[in-house]
């Protein structure tokens, strides 16, 4: 069964293929805040004790903040051969489900698409 792509469904495949080979959004990001409940999300779904993927030394905010690598890429960013996922996709924070959610950040996935896709 053939069914035709609409503009939305085309832009969705795009921006699917460019967060595949950019990830821009999951590396060098300030502060990953999360909630109780995210926590306990991310333990239940990876088998890691909240001590592992949280970091909240050393930074002027009670709370609890996602650990990025010392690259700065996001504790849960994986690449291979220039692709990048995450391993708690179905989990990742609000934040993360946000993304893009405002200008600034629309603006850089517009030009890291017209990068990859030029």
């Amino acid at each position: 069964m053939w069914i035709k792509n609409t503009k939305s469904q085309i832009e969705n495949f795009i921006s699917m293929k460019m967060c595949k080979e950019c990830a821009e959004c999951c590396k060098n990001y300030p502060l990953i805040r999360l909630s109780k409940n995210e926590i306990n999300s991310l333990e239940l779904f990876t088998g890691l004790h909240f001590g592992i993927p949280i970091n909240s030394k050393g930074i002027a905010y009670e709370g609890y903040l996602l650990q990025f690598k010392e690259n700065g890429d996001c504790f849960f960013l994986n690449e291979n051969n220039g692709n990048y996922s995450c391993d708690v996709y179905e989990v990742r924070p609000e934040i993360c489900k946000k993304y893009p959610s405002n200008l600034r950040q629309q603006e850089a996935c517009v030009l890291n698409r017209e990068k990859l896709f030029s």
